[in-house]
């Protein structure tokens, strides 16, 4: 009994690599959520929120307003043009824009509190609300001071003082008018996420475990033979590739015709441009097992290899935590994960509904495939050198 578990302890030990990893993933994912929740470091200050802000009223008053907003710390404001500020919303890069509405300054002038527009995507409705939370009461103060400058550079300060009372009481607040730019759809912003982000999560595992058969087919002694046969070396890593590759769009499509079925997910209006983003995401994903299982000598190293790495890229490609609640350093981290991409272009597909022409859709498809080919490109170099040399 004892001489097993010294045989078992021994062959553990003896894979370097595949030990480290069994005691450095669960640091890297405790080391990442705490990361994530904000639970790292000194600070408790939350990150600022990046405002965009169209100036409809282009006069030196409303220009002062946007001036004092961008000098808030829970600010950073993104100054933009109408269209521009709309487009932003609308293809998912900003939870909302506010727009400074056309008659500002002669509010203020007037002795009113000035109105505002917010334009919104309802598929963010929690960034928007802590956005527009923040928003009610700065506008508020900053509008309330900029009144009180205009009044008092019409009347004596006695008479000011009568206007102060009078104006508080008279006066609730500035005005927020909310539009909804993108609105809620037949498939909800959850479902689709829920589809998306889990089913891109789990292909990940599975095109991993796929691809790690090849280092059963090395230990069992099938792939000398295959070596053996009169085919190209490089054949044998294609033919897994395409095996691969049609396993998981199979698996996607059954994902997301589950999704159709039993959550009512809108797959008919969007029929052309799904299997576009099934066909891309499988690729890359599939690129992606195979290129893990290249670098690995060992299937315990697969294993340690590909939890720590899949884990980390669904964290922070928002396949398991909402990337609104991350801060923003791990939110720009996301655009090196498949996870992201493939999770914002069935958003593109679902509930922005860009045509398939859109240059945002088609630059989520170009980065899926251009992941895919690059790590496809390293694996058949390392594939020659770490199966096949060492076969």
């Amino acid at each position: 009994m004892f001489k097993i578990a010294a045989k078992d302890l021994k062959l553990f030990f003896a894979d370097k690599r595949g030990m480290l990893l069994t005691f450095a993933v669960p640091i890297a994912l405790i080391t990442l959520f705490a990361f994530a929740f904000g639970g790292a470091g000194g600070s408790s200050e939350p990150d600022p929120l990046k405002l965009v802000i169209a100036d409809l009223d282009n006069t030196e008053t409303s220009k002062k307003l946007i001036a004092n907003l961008d000098s808030l710390e829970e600010f950073v404001v993104i100054k933009a043009t109408s269209d521009s500020a709309e487009n932003l919303v609308i293809k998912g890069k900003k939870p909302a824009a506010l727009f400074v509405l056309r008659g500002t300054e002669d509010s203020i002038r007037a002795g009113h509190m000035p109105a505002f527009e917010l334009k919104y995507d309802q598929g963010q409705g929690p960034e928007v609300g802590i956005l527009e939370g923040a928003l009610i009461a700065n506008l508020n103060q900053i509008s309330g001071e900029l009144l009180m400058q205009a009044m008092s550079a019409k009347m004596p300060s006695d008479s000011l003082m009568q206007f102060m009372p009078k104006q508080s009481n008279a006066s609730n607040g500035v005005t927020i008018r909310e539009t909804p730019l993108v609105k809620e759809k037949e498939s909800p912003v959850g479902l689709i996420h829920a589809v998306a982000g889990t089913a891109i999560m789990m292909l990940l595992f599975s095109v991993t475990g796929m691809g790690s058969a090849m280092l059963d087919e090395k230990q069992e002694g099938t792939l000398k033979k295959l070596m053996m046969a009169p085919i190209n070396p490089s054949s044998i890593l294609f033919g897994k590739m395409i095996s691969v590759n049609v396993i998981s769009i199979m698996q996607l499509i059954i994902m997301f015709v589950y999704g159709w079925l039993m959550f009512g997910l809108d797959i008919a209006s969007h029929i052309p441009s799904t299997v576009i983003m099934i066909i891309c995401t499988a690729f890359a994903c599939s690129a992606f097992g195979v290129f893990l299982v290249s670098i690995a000598k060992s299937k315990a190293q697969v294993q340690g290899l590909s939890t720590l790495i899949i884990l980390t890229m669904s964290a922070i490609g928002g396949s398991m935590i909402p990337s609104f609640i991350m801060p923003a350093f791990m939110q720009k981290l996301s655009i090196f994960s498949v996870n992201y991409w493939g999770i914002q272009g069935f958003y593109d597909v679902y509930w922005r509904e860009l045509p398939i022409s859109d240059a945002t859709f088609l630059t989520r498809v170009a980065v899926l495939i251009g992941i895919g080919l690059l790590l496809n490109l390293i694996a058949v170099r390392l594939f020659r050198r770490n199966i096949i040399a060492l076969t």
